[in-house]
């Protein structure tokens, strides 16, 4: 992935960012701030990014992480050993002391450092994930005692919410091969196949198209199938796939998350194997019609709260105004399932629609004891409208499983 494309005009808006908040360097320890400011995803967390006010960008590494740092953009990567077997440590002291030794020369001009400081839902692209914020923010304050430490929280959430046009294909990207994954893995549904087996082809059909993309260098994805009376608790906390065997005629829900290089997806098709009955067809209508209002609504200078009510007043005349438990959406790209992350599409947010933004657009029903569907889509917000980022299985017919 040559990233030096996405550069210069992330930096444009970091520099403009970063004088408007009076910050003579910036520095992030959370994989998606470090990516957003780097074009680098850390694997597992142990990774620190400084920005500085002309602007240039230093990255620290672990030493085996260097080749993919190299993808990035940034103007200096130093690497270090993770782990010691000398001596038992639970920060790593050698990652400190080189964001130490980057930021030294610069002491005279550091006034305000930008850092993060409040809380975050990260996303993770691997079993676990190290965030040393707090640990890092202590020895910073110690060994720059002069400069002032400033929350950048609100800096970061405004950036990742509009994402660069270099960014924003990433995202289209993940969205293609998603796409494609959901096709293939729906003409594999079956019934009496248990949900936990349903998703394997859309896993395998997200990794197969990753490999044909030269620019990706690291690529996964999380597909999670929820059927019948399951799907109605779709709306929850998290999504799960059980045991329970497929059967025709319910909601076959599927919902993904899948990354490239770490810019994400929040995606979800609702399928039924074989012809649907009366009430899900019309729930099926119900939500395409929301979803199709939705993007009707969506241009600069509406407020995210009348974008959800587009959606919410065709299922209310539906007859399913409280099966819809949820926000109608939430940024997306830089992470994936974070219902805080702006903008957010919620009933109670003012917020108005800038241009570049990115989020997800996703009406749903649930019915206890029913089941449960959802339509869920990346769009981003244009000069005049939105563009849709998922352009596919978009009408009720394609969500319908023929039986052979």
């Amino acid at each position: 992935m040559d990233a030096q494309p996405g550069r210069v005009e992330r930096l444009r808006r970091l520099k403009s960012a970063m004088a408007e908040c009076d910050l003579s360097a910036l520095v992030c320890v959370r994989n998606l701030d470090v990516l957003l400011v780097s074009g680098f995803c850390p694997v597992i967390g142990n990774a620190v990014a400084i920005v500085t006010d002309e602007p240039k960008v230093f990255l620290v590494v672990p030493e085996e992480a260097r080749e993919l740092a190299e993808r990035g953009w940034a103007d200096r990567i130093e690497t270090y050993r993770l782990g010691s077997l000398d001596r038992l440590e639970d920060t790593p002291r050698e990652l400190f002391a080189l964001v130490e030794s980057l930021l030294r020369p610069l002491a005279d001009g550091l006034t305000r450092i930008g850092m993060e400081m409040g809380p975050v839902h990260l996303p993770a692209a691997y079993v676990s994930m190290n965030v040393y914020s707090a640990a890092l923010r202590a020895e910073l304050e110690h060994g720059f005692s002069r400069a002032q430490l400033a929350p950048a929280d609100g800096l970061l959430a405004s950036m990742r919410m509009r994402p660069t046009p270099w960014e924003r294909e990433r995202i289209r990207g993940a969205c293609t091969m998603a796409g494609a994954a959901y096709r293939k893995g729906a003409a594999a549904l079956r019934p009496q196949v248990p949900e936990t087996n349903a998703v394997l082809p859309f896993r395998a059909a997200y990794a197969e198209c990753a490999t044909t993309h030269a620019h990706v260098a690291r690529a996964d994805s999380y597909f999670y199938c929820m059927s019948g009376s399951n799907a109605a608790l779709a709306w929850a906390a998290f999504q799960q796939s059980r045991m329970t065997p497929l059967a025709a005629g319910v909601t076959v829900l599927v919902h993904c998350n899948a990354y490239a290089d770490g810019y994400w997806t929040d995606l979800t098709r609702t399928y039924v194997l074989g012809a649907p009955g009366e009430e899900l067809r019309r729930i099926f209508d119900a939500i395409a019609r929301a979803r199709d209002a939705a993007l009707a609504a969506i241009r600069p200078g509406v407020r995210a709260c009348d974008v959800d009510k587009a959606a919410r007043d065709v299922l209310a005349a539906a007859g399913y105004g409280a099966a819809f438990k949820h926000p109608l959406g939430h940024g997306v790209g830089f992470t994936a399932i974070d219902h805080n992350e702006p903008p957010r599409i919620h009933p109670a947010s003012r917020q108005l629609l800038e241009e570049d933004m990115v989020f997800n657009v996703e009406p749903g029903v649930y019915i206890d004891g029913f089941g449960g569907a959802r339509d869920c889509n990346v769009v981003a917000v244009t000069g005049d409208g939105v563009e849709l980022l998922s352009p596919f299985q978009q009408s009720p017919q394609e969500w319908c499983i023929p039986l052979s």
